[in-house]
């Protein structure tokens, strides 16, 4: 039998507030991470109102690069476990870049580990350029985003590693398809 996840009253709560206080809260901890880790305060050099757009420009198109890194992560972990995958681009209700699943569905174990490889990866990646990097200041806008986005990946996985083992699970086009194990079916 194959069933849709459907978002409860609570889970919505709690993914809003996840999402509304999980960009401040990293900025803010990846922030005091810069300035414990660099001595030297880098200057940002662009003065004035056009300064101002430049670095809000540099800082939306490196959040723009790191979505890209996402999706390519969720793709190599695709092929890793045994899956093609398929990078699609969808402009409605709002831009939106992903991978097309429409590919069998995965197991529990490779459906987490296709999930969750770019939260844990990029973000990794993303605080130790933060932390030891030439242009770390750059970069905690672009973590904190990176980690945001990322609250459904981790949403997904924590729903599937509840269910039942041999649950078969494939995002779809109306939300996380979850397929109960035969025996667990009742005839």
């Amino acid at each position: 039998m194959v069933r849709l996840w459907e978002r409860s009253r609570a889970a919505e709560t709690t993914l809003g507030l996840a999402g509304l206080l999980a960009f401040p809260v990293t900025a803010l901890l990846l922030g005091w991470l810069y300035l414990a880790a660099h001595s030297t305060r880098a200057r940002v050099g662009f003065a004035g109102g056009g300064g101002v757009l430049l670095v809000l420009g540099i800082l939306l198109g490196a959040c723009a690069v790191t979505a890209i890194v996402h999706e390519a992560v969720h793709a190599l972990a695709m092929l890793v476990v045994g899956h093609k995958p398929r990078i699609r681009f969808e402009t409605t209700p709002y831009p939106l870049l992903s991978l097309d699943r429409q590919e069998a569905p995965y197991g529990r174990a490779r459906f987490v580990v296709v999930e969750l490889a770019p939260a844990v990866l990029v973000t990794a990646a993303l605080v130790v350029g933060v932390a030891i990097g030439p242009y770390a200041g750059w970069l905690i806008v672009p973590a904190a985003f990176h980690l945001t986005a990322s609250k459904m990946d981790i949403a997904y996985s924590i729903v599937v590693l509840r269910q039942p083992a041999g649950t078969l699970c494939r995002i779809g086009e109306n939300g996380l398809e979850l397929t109960d194990p035969v025996n667990y079916e009742v005839p």
